[in-house]
């Protein structure tokens, strides 16, 4: 008996490997289960449409989409995203397994396993479901996580409730703003008071700061029913905090920078799983930059540039594994957030260089000459940018160029 009732449970095996597959089938079908298998992550996301499972228990490397790209997709959609995976891996660091986990798996093992425990840690996700996990972050908490998505969309989320920041008064969404552009969501009331009211006296800028405050949080009471106002925004000590929240912007700030530092250090499985975690959550530019004041502003610049530096790393990571095209695509997607960088512009022509592909390589050249000339390089500037550019793509390793 899985899970603990006799209801036949459905559970989807994603694998290249046909004896592993079935393995997973004799080893869990007999314990009530209705197994599933399929051999490519394309295959296994238009089954999890098509007939949903209870779990998915999912390969990392799979030819075409990986099981990262797989587990990214699910954790973005917001009905996939509550299924339990777990993941298996012929990786067994310690690294690997805790990378894994970040980028979305609720579980981790790795090859060869025994049937016995992977059966048993079968029972203990079904038991569990991901359900919960969402927005209330088990033992210990005291309520529900309030999470709030800024990056290329602006929204408050409680339970399946969402508030979108334009249902917010200008002022409210400033203040929102000015919270999301610090590192811990913390901002002082007096930095509040001068930013928005610098002409006025102390006094009435405390007026208007008390009443700003009580708008806003009757504003969540009545859009978001049953929230713990007084829970998540905060004032303490002079201190506006934001509290018991998930911040995309934050997160992804994190997994970026922990990606960058572990392929600096050589742990390029790590660091791509870190980036893949990471990217999952960039849903486009830090939208609070565009409503907020400069805070939010330099924030969303902090953010973008990361991004820039993020990509091109992740991109030298995929190239390094033959997987060109997918670095190819990452690269041109940065591209529309600064489409004359010049590490960026650089690196995708020499993968479309190791593609053999010189028409679009072309195409990329003449591209940013004409945005160089918009930006008022003479032609002889840009004459001698181009002629820097390498003509063939790197000899040996992507890493050490």
């Amino acid at each position: 008996m899985v899970g603990g009732v006799m209801e036949a449970k459905h559970l989807l095996v994603i694998e290249d490997d046909a004896a592993i597959c079935e393995l997973l089938v004799s080893c869990l079908a007999r314990d009530n289960c209705r197994v599933s298998t399929v051999r490519s992550g394309e295959e296994g996301l238009r089954l999890i449409d098509e007939d949903p499972p209870h779990l998915v228990i999912l390969d990392l490397m799979l030819p075409g989409m990986n099981g990262l790209d797989v587990c990214r997709t699910m954790r973005r959609d917001p009905w996939m995203e509550k299924i339990p995976v777990l993941m298996l891996t012929g990786r067994a660091e310690d690294d690997d397994v805790v990378s894994g986990l970040e980028v979305g798996a609720d579980d981790y093992m790795t090859k060869p396993f025994a049937t016995k425990v992977l059966t048993a840690r079968v029972n203990t996700l079904l038991r569990r479901g991901r359900g919960a996990d969402a927005n209330h972050p088990g033992p210990g908490s005291d309520g529900p996580v309030l999470q709030i998505r800024s990056l290329g969309r602006c929204e408050l989320q409680l339970g399946k409730q969402i508030l979108p920041c334009e249902a917010l008064s200008p002022a409210q969404r400033m203040l929102l703003a000015a919270l999301l552009a610090t590192a811990d969501g913390r901002v002082a009331q007096e930095e509040v008071q001068l930013s928005f009211w610098p002409d006025t006296a102390a006094g009435r800028a405390r007026s208007n700061f008390d009443s700003l405050m009580t708008r806003l949080r009757k504003t969540l009471e009545q859009e978001l029913a049953g929230i713990e106002v007084r829970r998540h925004l905060q004032l303490r000590r002079g201190m506006i905090c934001l509290e018991h929240v998930r911040i995309d912007a934050h997160e992804f700030r994190r997994l970026a920078r922990k990606g960058l530092q572990q392929a600096a250090a050589g742990a390029l499985w790590p660091a791509e799983l870190a980036f893949s975690a990471a990217f999952s959550l960039w849903q486009g530019t830090f939208l609070p930059g565009d409503f907020g004041g400069e805070s939010a502003a330099n924030y969303q610049d902090e953010l973008e540039q990361l991004h820039q530096e993020a990509s091109q790393q992740f991109a030298l990571i995929l190239a390094e594994g033959g997987r060109y095209q997918e670095a190819a695509k990452l690269l041109r997607y940065a591209l529309h957030y600064n489409p004359t960088h010049d590490g960026v512009v650089r690196l995708l022509y020499r993968l479309l260089l190791a593609q053999n592909n010189r028409a679009q390589a072309r195409q990329l050249l003449d591209r940013y000459s004409g945005l160089l000339a918009r930006e008022k390089f003479t032609a002889e500037e840009i004459r001698g940018i181009l002629a820097d550019f390498p003509q063939q793509p790197p000899q040996g390793s992507w890493l050490k160029e």
